[in-house]
């Protein structure tokens, strides 16, 4: 042991050999203190500080039990979502393999090799014989000194990708949550404005109706008649695409929901929330988008690569394996267990790159090159999440806005109708004038649905922009 011991310190000098690139991450604790000083950057740059992982059923604030059912069902069996989640699995499987490296390997081991020497070989007194060599070893030990600290990298990667798959798989949820709302929100409205489309479309029949009947007593021209037989016809068709496009939407719901097209004739549809009701901060702090998963998994793609990079690093020096094995052999099965067949050794086993032939700098530097990427991605990360989250913040507010005016619009329209009814009754007005002002209340409260969904769906926007959602509860230092 005491020889290995000194044959094994010279093999140690010999390392500067394989000489190391410049310009790279330094040992563990150095790149580790870079990792932390890049993000503390970009945290200050940009006023993010980490974050809890965001709200759970963010959606649920819209308190409509149907789309809550209807999420339920997609997580629970959406196929995209089931992959992500495998993805986990292997990753935690990958990350068990490489901690076994950290432990001594035992095993046992068996062979009978039969040999016939040739006549004329080296072996003088074994020439031209037969003879059965049998080996026993119940005892085979292997392991391997990380003396750089190259499993350890290796395994702190590997549970840095496990972190990643599980951020991946949040984002995947989310995006798949983002879906089902956006087009259940649209299918709600959809199937509001369907019902104003078929009013109108009896009214813009029962103005036809009138204006041929004017027309054949000789008050007006046909001229009346044609134009409201187009307006009518247009109506028809209103009815007709809206009807389409909200079979559309069940396909779609029922898509994501892991469930063919028959399965979304039966999702429930609820009218559109208020989100009046809903309100965030006038300032988000920008430290919220730490919640987002896509800012999690970045940060976790920086930790991997630099552990990479150290365990890239740690290939220039010797590699020291411990082996040792203990049994019996003999070339004759009959005396193998005699005392004088017992055979034990060992040792280390030492592998020293000397010339690689660039091969280990290249791997190096390529890692070396992957660990920047990862720094500028999550930069991006950083600059896309608040223009996303500003862009979907301006727009909730302006559909916000417009539904307040809105609003108004459509109360004093129907406002109107009522007066204009109200004077038909009494014989002052006609009835094509109570008609014209139901189509035009109807109308309105048609734009007011429209500007209702595209609130609803900027919600939705900016709830999956924020990572997940903002709850009053949530009091950020």
């Amino acid at each position: 042991m005491k020889k290995s011991i000194l044959l094994l310190l010279p093999l140690l000098l010999l390392a500067a050999c394989a000489r190391l690139p410049e310009h790279l991450p330094g040992t563990h604790l150095a790149h580790t203190t870079q990792i932390q000083q890049t993000l503390a950057r970009a945290d200050h740059q940009y006023g993010i500080t980490a974050g809890p992982w965001p709200a759970q059923q963010w959606w649920k604030a819209a308190q409509m039990p149907a789309l809550n059912h209807l999420i339920q069902v997609a997580l629970r069996e959406n196929p995209s979502l089931q992959l992500a989640s495998t993805r986990i699995l292997a990753a935690k499987a990958m990350t068990a393999e490489q901690q076994a490296a950290l432990l001594p390997q035992f095993s046992a081991g068996a062979s009978i090799t039969q040999e016939h020497f040739s006549k004329n070989g080296l072996h003088l007194q074994a020439n031209g014989k037969s003879f059965t060599y049998t080996e026993i070893n119940p005892l085979e030990l292997h392991y391997h000194l990380d003396l750089w600290g190259r499993d350890s990298d290796q395994i702190r990667a590997a549970l840095g990708q496990v972190r990643v798959h599980q951020a991946d798989y949040a984002e995947a949820k989310l995006q798949l949550e983002k879906q089902l709302a956006w087009h259940y929100f649209l299918l709600a409205g959809e199937t509001e404005q369907l019902h104003l489309a078929e009013r109108l479309e009896n009214l813009q029949k029962s103005l036809l109706q009138l204006e041929k009947q004017r027309w054949q007593d000789g008050l007006n021209n046909a001229r009346p008649v044609y134009a409201q037989t187009e307006t009518y016809g247009t109506a028809r068709q209103s009815v007709a695409q809206l009807r389409a496009a909200i079979a559309q939407q069940r396909y779609v719901l029922a898509a994501l929901a892991g469930h063919g097209p028959d399965w979304g004739r039966n999702i429930g549809v609820e009218p559109l929330p208020d989100f009046s009701t809903i309100n965030i901060p006038r300032q988000l702090p920008l430290r919220l988008i730490s919640h987002r998963p896509d800012m999690v998994a970045a940060r976790w793609e920086i930790e991997v690569a630099a552990q990479q990079v150290g365990a890239a690093r740690a290939a220039f020096y010797p590699d020291v394996n411990i082996a040792l094995f203990a049994g019996w052999n003999s070339i004759d099965l009959g005396d193998l267990f005699s005392p004088g067949n017992l055979a034990h050794a060992i040792g280390p086993v030492v592998s020293l790159p000397i010339f690689e032939g660039g091969k280990l700098r290249a791997r190096l530097k390529a890692q070396n090159a992957l660990y920047l990427a990862a720094q500028d991605h999550y930069r991006h990360t950083i600059l896309s999440a608040v223009r996303e989250i500003a862009g979907h913040l301006a727009s909730w507010q302006k559909y916000r806005q417009q539904l307040q005016e809105q609003t108004r619009m459509t109360k004093a329209a129907s406002q109107d109708s009522a007066l204009t009814t109200a004077a038909f009754q009494s014989g002052t007005t006609n009835k094509i004038s109570v008609y014209r002002s139901r189509i035009r209340e109807i109308n309105l409260q048609n734009q007011q649905i429209t500007l209702e969904i595209h609130n609803a769906q900027s919600w939705v926007l900016l709830n999956v922009a924020l990572g997940g959602g903002y709850t009053a509860e949530k009091k950020p230092a």
